[in-house]
């Protein structure tokens, strides 16, 4: 649950508050007693899903009208984080189904296909899979090469490669991105679909470092049916604003396997007894916990800034990405460092903190590698300096022109309230 010294009560509602004690009660009796012997099978159970559903964990944003919670992004961020505190593969499903699986029809479906997808998705009858990668295609989304081809009677056929997918090859329904033609100027226009999982051919389950429990998929799309998700050619762009809901849940999964990894560590220090005394008292493993709990503070800040704006509806592209830069790569420090503390004993799996460990790595790799936020962050700090130039540019201008000049408030006189710029806009439409 929240740490005593946590901002974030300051927005959280009553009922959001409340769930989130639910979500700590329903980790402590369905998911603590099992985790081990799910990452012992690499399996989770189907029917945790349906229980997941049945407690409202498959829909933490998605409206009441639709059979949701109708919380906010920071509540669901720090749902994924006490799932994560027990089991990060299902923390990682769930960030999954909740950001993309439910938010892209949520957002971008007409309300037809809204009807056939809503509530089996938020009440755990149907698991579904957010199908982009490719064995060419990831975060350079122009490789991809599953085609949609519009056949006669209306119906659009898929025919592709899919990969890395997250419960692919357990999922009921699906939601696959593929190139269905060329826009005006001859680039790929990209759409996504709705399908059913049982007309795609399993290939395999991809066997991974961390999150093993989890079904990371490779599959084949041969002669699919589908059905459009939106606007045709508007699919990337509906993809880039889920993925921006689905990187605060990543930084919940990273607060989540730091904060457990520290709990662990810190018990251990008050323990375990070296030189005669117990290895809490050595400073170079204080300054180790000491440095672990500054930066997950510093990254459950950022989380809030960024949870906060996608709330109020600013665009919030690069404090999400700067969020889960910091937070994803401050979870791999820390699970080191308790691991280290730990010593032997942490290496080992008759404790959590190696798990802890491996599952932090797919931190920095998921929903957009750190590389790929740098990139991110990068661009729009030059965007912004761009606009901000040429704003200087035409002030100066203006003023040439005798057209810019201000008048100096006299004495008594109001200078007038201060101009804000306005936020800027992320320039996406569904």
């Amino acid at each position: 649950m929240l740490h005593t010294h946590s901002l974030y009560y300051d927005h959280l509602k009553a009922e959001e508050l409340a769930f989130l004690r639910k979500v700590a009660d329903f980790c402590a009796r369905e998911i603590a007693p099992h985790a081990t012997e799910w990452e012992e099978t690499e399996e989770l159970p189907r029917d945790l899903f349906t229980k997941a559903g049945r407690a409202g964990l498959m829909g933490v944003m998605a409206p009441v009208s639709v059979g949701g919670q109708g919380f906010g992004k920071l509540c669901y961020a720090l749902t994924i984080e006490e799932l994560a505190r027990h089991c990060g593969a299902f923390a990682m499903n769930l960030a999954a189904h909740n950001a993309l699986c439910v938010g892209h029809p949520l957002h971008f479906a007409s309300e037809e296909l809204k009807k056939k997808i809503f509530p089996s998705v938020l009440n755990g009858d149907w698991m579904v899979a957010w199908a982009l990668t490719e064995p060419n295609a990831g975060s350079d989304t122009s490789g991809v090469t599953t085609a949609a081809t519009l056949q006669p009677d209306g119906i659009w056929e898929l025919n592709g490669h899919k990969t890395y997918i997250t419960m692919g090859n357990h999922s009921d329904r699906m939601i696959v991105m593929a190139v269905s033609g060329v826009d005006e100027k001859g680039r790929k226009e990209f759409s996504a679909y709705w399908i059913n999982s049982a007309g795609a051919t399993k290939v395999r389950k991809v066997p991974t470092a961390g999150v093993c429990p989890s079904n990371t998929s490779e599959l084949k799309l041969e002669k699919v049916s589908g059905e459009l998700i939106g606007v045709r050619g508007k699919g990337q762009n509906a993809a880039l604003a889920c993925l921006d809901i689905g990187r605060l849940g990543i930084v919940g999964m990273s607060l989540g396997l730091g904060r457990a990894a520290m709990e662990i560590a810190q018990q251990r220090m008050l323990t375990r007894k070296q030189f005669g005394k117990r290895i809490a008292q050595f400073q170079a493993l204080q300054f180790m916990l000491a440095d672990c709990e500054v930066e997950l503070r510093a990254a459950e800040a950022l989380l809030l800034q960024a949870a906060v704006m996608s709330d109020r509806g600013q665009c919030h592209t690069l404090e999400g990405s700067i969020a889960k830069l910091y937070a994803s790569e401050v979870a791999s420090r820390a699970c080191n460092r308790c691991l280290q503390i730990c010593g032997s004993w942490g290496y080992t799996r008759d404790t959590f903190v190696e798990r802890y460990w491996r599952d932090a790595r797919l931190c920095e790799i998921g929903e957009g590698s750190s590389e790929v936020q740098r990139f991110i962050i990068s661009r729009t700090l030059h965007k912004e300096a761009e606009m901000t130039a040429s704003r200087s540019r035409s002030w100066r201008r203006s003023r040439a022109r005798g057209r810019g000049c201000r008048r100096v408030a006299g004495a008594g006189e109001s200078a007038g309230p201060l101009r804000i710029p306005p936020r800027r806009a992320c320039g996406r439409t569904g």
